[in-house]
């Protein structure tokens, strides 16, 4: 049996100048969809004022580089489903 390519897909992702941790928070299956993302919501204000905070798009590859070879793209408030021995 052999294993199925890995599809690409690219997140847009956040850190807030007060957190150590990049938090992805959208998912889309094109660099465009994402860098399109990234700039709408670089002009939100508000509650979701992204002014001091650092954005940007990492593809699924690059982010499994930075973060372990195990990460996959998980919605914020998602249902966590994986077991930790």
């Amino acid at each position: 049996m052999s294993k199925r390519p890995a599809s690409e897909y690219f997140c847009v992702a956040v850190r807030r100048n007060y957190e150590d941790v990049w938090r992805m928070v959208s998912k889309h299956s094109t660099l465009d969809e994402a860098q399109a993302e990234l700039e709408k919501r670089r002009s939100y204000v508000g509650v979701f004022n992204y002014d001091n905070a650092e954005l940007r798009v990492l593809s699924r590859s690059k982010a499994k580089e930075e973060f372990g070879a195990r990460w996959e793209y998980k919605p914020i408030g998602g249902k966590d489903d994986s077991k930790t021995a």
